[in-house]
């Protein structure tokens, strides 16, 4: 966790100028797909125990439902996350 919250507050070099860190990571960065799926993995097994099928790539995510009004259910559900 310290060296998450290292990496993550450490700054970025923008051409000869460096920028101070803010607690995100930087869009593009490698640490920002790992984070997305060691959060999410939980989202995945709610879903799977839920028989959803969906399919999820980093941070994006497909739930596919037979209806609008079933995808407004799931949307509703799942938000939090």
């Amino acid at each position: 966790m310290k060296l998450i919250r290292r990496f993550l507050t450490s700054g970025v070099m923008n051409g000869h100028v460096f920028e101070p860190g803010i607690k995100r990571t930087p869009q593009g960065g490698p640490l920002s797909p790992l984070l997305a799926n060691i959060y999410l993995n939980e989202l995945d097994k709610l879903l799977t125990s839920r028989g959803h099928k969906f399919v999820r790539y980093a941070d994006d995510c497909n739930i596919y439902v037979k209806s609008k009004r079933a995808g407004q259910r799931v949307l509703a559900s799942y938000s939090i996350y």
